[in-house]
């Protein structure tokens, strides 16, 4: 007795479904990554009822086009603005951040003297720009 073999049916998988899958998995895999930051440390901070932030002093030195220095409004010189930013620091009890706002047509050695003047005094500044179009 001849023993039929069956036909063995060959299975077909389409490509396209696997694919839409893979381009899915791609994607959650993307925008997993870009959420997740592997240099963040996670810490919880305390909370505190009677403390508050106190807001350090703004004071805004000031170069314009042709070089003329001003400190709050002052005029000042580059040779004067040491004795003016240290006056305004006890003013405020060394509480003050500066506010550099300076030109862009002046040169870089002009905003590296006030930034240098401002780390020796060991106060915090912002250097302020404008805003990209």
């Amino acid at each position: 007795m001849k023993i039929r073999r069956r036909k063995k049916g060959h299975a077909v998988i389409e490509a396209a479904s696997l694919s839409d899958i893979l381009f899915f998995l791609m994607l959650f895999f993307l925008m997993i990554s870009t959420m997740a930051s592997p240099e963040a440390i996670r810490i919880l901070l305390p909370n505190a009822s009677t403390g508050k932030a106190i807001p350090k002093h703004p004071v805004s030195v000031i170069i314009d086009s042709k070089l003329n220095w001003y400190v709050d409004g002052r005029p000042t010189d580059e040779y004067t603005i040491r004795t003016e930013l240290s006056s305004e620091s006890k003013k405020y009890n060394n509480e003050i951040t500066v506010v550099l706002k300076a030109d862009k047509s002046i040169s870089v050695e002009q905003l590296i003297k006030v930034v240098d003047i401002v780390n020796q005094l060991k106060i915090p500044l912002v250097v302020a720009t404008e805003r990209g179009k």
